[in-house]
């Protein structure tokens, strides 16, 4: 019998309307930028990554509350506390989304009789947003702490991923909040510690899920412990802003992880598998294409995106500014998003997903909308085309998330009643 973490339903659905929302607002962005102006004040286009690590953030804490119970065989005791984080993480987004009403507030608002300008009330609202936020987060982070004091029967090295992606996401968070007061870091490094918060997680994750679809228990022993001090060190550099360096050793950090999970071992499935008469059968062989197909292609998109800031760090421009964040988060953070909902949803949803109904064509629209952004951050400059002729890129990004939902929800079986 199948038991659902119903306390991870509201992490999943705000993230995916927030990513929706996020997008949309990046999509927009992208066509200004373009030179096509779609009345939209230019202050809203702020949103667009506030929302999109939010949407990223509040999956990983829904995600992580189920998966860590499952994998240390342990009851999850903390419903409270993830309901608790859940409230916090949203009254933080919804405050921090206000700023923008104060920040059109050109004529100030009276409070008891004092006019308070829109700059002094933005700031009082981001605030308090980054402490509710920060707050959300170390609860998670308390809780994922006490389920990782179980030791686990193999794998141990996950929960050094997970501990070091924890501290980054609230090193980023904080770093976030003594920015917005004036005090920072060079933008594209600051992204990077929070990118490096989620790569490591998938890591955490893959290291425990992936080797058994190369019929493997565990990871390669050594490479793997290689890719965890690469990590580790590009996690310490970011912090020292040592930006280049960090770049370095966390592309040797993907390239020795990605061979240690087998990723770049020929994926064999048995010749029993294509003669059976088992439904499951043809369900197993689909979910193994699948799934390796989509991890290898979120492997290459990884290596692009970390190709492009070391370039930036060698010669910085906006091309490739951009390229460094948006390769990783729709290219390498999207197709792993798509690649383990179908994993991570049936003990979340309670509804099993049946590969045999997928299709590549979602995938391909995502890695269109990809190549699109490389076009729009390069052919301009190499011929004389518009760049508002690349700059449907987000649109299409967009079109691929609504492709994937709704293939995910037709591949899906009629709900059933299962125990909470």
């Amino acid at each position: 019998m199948l038991l659902i973490s119903t306390w991870s339903r509201p992490f999943i659905k705000a993230a995916v309307v927030l990513l929706f929302i996020g997008s949309s607002i990046g999509s927009a962005w992208m066509l200004t930028l373009s030179g096509y102006s779609v009345g939209i004040p230019v202050v809203a286009f702020t949103l667009h990554k506030e929302l999109q690590t939010g949407a990223v953030t509040l999956l990983i804490m829904g995600v992580m509350y189920m998966l860590l119970p499952r994998i240390r065989s342990i009851k999850f005791t903390h419903v409270r506390e993830a309901k608790v984080s859940f409230a916090l993480m949203i009254m933080a987004l919804i405050l921090h989304s206000s700023r923008i009403i104060a920040m059109d507030m050109v004529n100030g608002t009276t409070i008891g009789g004092t006019t308070i300008g829109a700059s002094t009330l933005a700031s009082t609202i981001t605030v308090a947003s980054h402490m509710l936020k920060i707050t959300a987060l170390a609860l998670f982070s308390m809780v994922m702490m006490l389920m990782l004091r179980v030791a686990p029967r193999v794998g141990r090295l996950a929960d050094y991923y997970f501990i070091l992606a924890l501290a980054m996401l609230i090193i980023y968070n904080i770093l976030l909040a003594i920015a917005d007061i004036g005090i920072g870091m060079d933008s594209l490094n600051l992204i990077y510690i929070w990118l490096t918060s989620v790569i490591l997680t998938i890591f955490g994750v893959q290291y425990k899920v992936v080797p058994v679809f190369f019929n493997q228990s565990t990871p390669m022993s050594g490479i793997d412990k290689v890719a965890f001090i690469s990590a580790l060190a590009s996690s310490s550099l970011l912090l020292l802003q040592l930006f280049l360096y960090a770049v370095i050793a966390i592309m040797v950090s993907a390239l020795t992880f990605a061979y240690s999970i087998y990723t770049m071992r020929r994926l064999t499935i048995p010749e029993f598998l294509y003669t059976s008469d088992d439904p499951q059968a043809g369900e197993k062989v689909a979910r193994l294409r699948f799934f390796a197909t989509l991890l290898r292609i979120s492997y290459v998109m990884l290596l692009l995106g970390l190709i492009s800031a070391l370039l930036y760090a060698i010669n910085p421009s906006f091309n490739l500014y951009d390229l460094a964040i948006h390769i990783i988060t729709i290219g390498f953070i999207g197709i792993t998003i798509m690649n383990f909902m179908p994993i991570m949803l049936p003990p979340i949803l309670g509804r099993n997903v049946n590969y045999t109904r997928f299709n590549m064509v979602p995938l391909i629209v995502l890695l269109t909308a990809v190549a699109l952004r490389i076009a729009w951050n390069t052919i301009p400059y190499i011929i004389h085309v518009e760049r508002v002729v690349f700059g449907i890129s987000g649109i299409v990004t967009v079109a691929a998330m609504l492709l994937y939902i709704n293939m995910l929800h037709l591949s899906m079986d009629h709900p059933s009643s299962h125990p909470a």
